[in-house]
């Protein structure tokens, strides 16, 4: 009788302390919750917009405009100018409600500021149809920047967020093309055309361990074995490396071709790989050095791309050393 009362007054005691530690629990979450409220209420902002609709900025004397086109952005001055929608929505997620470091009332003229001559001029659309335009001016010694928005006699010191990513000129704002996500090891064959040859290899496993060889030609016989898998494994991770460095025309016609020595390009470099259990094909089209001599002009296909890939880069993609003549 004596064990199972022991027993039982341990079970009680094992579930207040329970009670008392979901309790403190409790507690501590809401006197957390209510901290992080309380410094959220603290926070100073220059705007407070619920959605940004269309942003603009001067940049150099130039003005960068954008608007807002469901989930993408359109560039004001040439709506097939390809925008950079990772960027864009950062801005737009800086203005949308855009932090101070504090609010300078009761202080000097705004030309003490630099705000009677600003740098950078930030105009912002809202769904609601309020365009506000905020005026950056003189930068501070630890970095940040006073502000005001136009029309207001009130300046904010923020911090250089919002200058550093109205800095950008139009070429900074172009999304580039991507090339396929793929490693060197998911190519499966590769095709090397330049001055009239063309040179295709194919890739093969040959055991359940995964051994692959590499064959010249399409035929995977002995004969057409590479003795060593080195260099097309190279080849790969090079093709499968290729980034675009800049874009020199992204509307380009079959009239300008031939500018980027792309309507009779010096070489093609194809390559299939798997994804997703699927075979897709990817082919560029290699024209003339770009004009500083360190890229060649690319075209992927029937893209209306014209890119710069780094010509080092490159010319390691269409020369091969098999180590053997074909």
């Amino acid at each position: 009788m004596k064990k199972n009362y022991g027993l039982l007054i341990g079970c009680l005691v094992v579930a207040a302390l329970g009670v008392i530690y979901a309790g403190v629990g409790a507690y501590q979450a809401h006197t957390k919750e209510k901290e992080q409220q309380q410094a959220e209420n603290e926070k100073i902002y220059m705007t407070d917009f619920s959605e940004i609709k269309a942003v603009s900025y001067d940049n150099d004397g130039n003005v960068l405009a954008f608007t807002k086109d469901g989930d993408s952005w359109t560039y004001d001055g040439d709506g097939q100018f390809p925008v950079n929608t990772t960027r864009m929505d950062s801005l737009a997620g800086t203005v949308k409600k855009l932090p101070a470091v504090r609010k300078l009332e009761g202080g000097d003229d705004l030309t003490a500021y630099g705000l009677d001559t600003p740098v950078r001029r930030v105009t912002v659309s809202a769904d609601e149809g309020d365009t506000t335009t905020i005026l950056i001016g003189d930068k501070t010694d630890d970095g940040n920047y006073y502000a005001v928005i136009d029309g207001q006699n009130v300046p904010y010191l923020i911090s250089s967020s919002l200058f550093d990513e109205t800095a950008y000129g139009l070429e900074d704002m172009m999304a580039l093309e991507e090339f396929p996500a793929v490693l060197g090891t998911d190519i499966q064959t590769i095709t090397i055309e330049k001055n009239g040859v063309s040179e295709h290899y194919v890739k093969k496993t040959l055991d359940e361990d995964g051994t692959i060889a590499w064959y010249r030609g399409s035929d995977d016989t002995e004969d057409n074995k590479l003795p060593d898998n080195a260099a097309l494994n190279v080849l790969a991770d090079s093709l499968s490396g290729l980034v675009v460095k800049s874009c020199a025309n992204y509307k380009v016609t079959d009239e300008e071709l031939a500018g980027y020595g792309l309507d009779h390009p010096q070489a093609v470099l194809t390559y299939t790989y798997e994804k997703d259990g699927e075979e897709k094909t990817f082919t560029l089209a290699v024209g003339n050095t770009g004009e500083d001599g360190t890229t060649y002009y690319t075209r992927t296909a029937d893209s209306k791309y014209v890119n710069e890939i780094d010509k080092t880069t490159l010319d390691k993609c269409m020369t091969v050393d098999t180590g053997g003549e074909e």
